[in-house]
């Protein structure tokens, strides 16, 4: 078990990193800070000593390292060797976020590594871990069939891929892979859109993830057996609905702006697509909730909502963000 003192400068060094590539203004400087983040987030995996924690690790420093071995190769090609193939190394660095992130098609080590470790660590390893590589994304990412083939396969495979398991983490890692392209769609339209959806989604990861920390859920069957009030209960059921992108709730608002601009794109066949499967990551959400939502329940349905709980809390978050958000646009 580490200290807590050890724990928060991890953590610390982690938030710091990725806070350097935002602020680098070249490739090499914001290689040094996701190869800090790196070194300082695999201790803050080691909650408890286990060897699964350990496969996890060492798996997530594999990936990681050679997806940064052949980032530092385009970046130094780029700065000795004088070739006309700027467009191919650019494909070749975008490559090498997309695998820093899990994406399609290099994403099969991310459900693995998320199944293996505590709640803590998977929702920070779906938001914030994620900032810097989606950063870089956006500054070197072109609108070209690469970039559209992308979009389509992470959305298709964040669908599909979460139907067949039922562990709540791997269906939590599909979903992010499923939010993934649709944070690229976001990128590629307006370069400075995506900051907005990747807000949204960390708060509604969050939230979803402080249940399933609370209530130590694995298992989509847990659910069934899980001693929530009626508070709570709505609480999941309307985090889950956002998640899945179902309006009016938070979750939409992202998703509804990318349609727009993806409108005013003419990619009407991408959109078709990444709008079918996000009705797909939908139908797994209602999968999870729904024997928990139709259940026979003990607690008293005409008890009144208890202001001082943080599940009251995240309800209005999830009710209310959309309409501020629609009143900011109008305004």
């Amino acid at each position: 078990m580490m200290k807590t003192s050890s724990k928060m400068l991890f953590f610390i060094m982690t938030m710091t990193s990725t806070m350097m590539v935002l602020s680098s203004n070249d490739m090499l400087n914001m290689w040094i800070g996701l190869e800090i983040n790196l070194m300082s987030f695999i201790p803050l995996m080691y909650e408890n000593k286990n060897n699964f924690l350990t496969q996890s690790s060492m798996m997530y420093f594999l990936i990681q390292s050679m997806a940064s071995m052949m980032l530092i190769i385009m970046i130094l090609m780029n700065m000795f060797m004088y070739i006309n193939m700027w467009m191919e190394m650019m494909n070749i660095i975008m490559l090498t976020m997309m695998m820093k992130m899990g994406m399609p098609p290099f994403h099969m080590w991310f459900p693995e590594m998320m199944s293996k470790m505590s709640w803590k660590t998977c929702v920070m390893l779906m938001t914030w871990q994620k900032v810097a590589p989606m950063y870089i994304l956006s500054l070197i990412m072109n609108n070209n069939k690469l970039t559209m083939l992308i979009m389509m396969t992470s959305t298709i495979t964040g669908a599909i891929m979460g139907l067949n398991h039922t562990s709540t983490q791997k269906i939590m890692a599909y979903s992010s892979i499923n939010h993934m392209g649709w944070m690229m769609a976001c990128a590629s339209m307006n370069s400075k859109m995506w900051i907005m959806y990747m807000m949204m989604y960390s708060l509604m990861t969050i939230m979803l993830g402080m249940y399933m920390y609370k209530y130590n859920i694995m298992y989509i069957n847990q659910y069934n057996n899980m001693s929530m009030n009626m508070t709570e209960k709505m609480s999941v059921l309307v985090m889950m609905l956002s998640m899945g992108g179902l309006p009016p709730f938070m979750g939409f608002m992202p998703k509804w702006i990318t349609i727009e601009y993806m409108i005013m794109s003419n990619e009407f066949m991408l959109l078709t697509i990444m709008s079918m499967s996000s009705l797909i990551t939908l139908m797994y959400y209602l999968r999870m909730i729904s024997s928990m939502m139709l259940v026979m329940s003990h607690s008293q349905k005409w008890m009144f909502m208890n202001k001082k709980e943080a599940s009251t809390n995240m309800l209005y978050i999830n009710m209310l963000m959309p309409m501020l958000i629609i009143m900011l646009n109008f305004m």
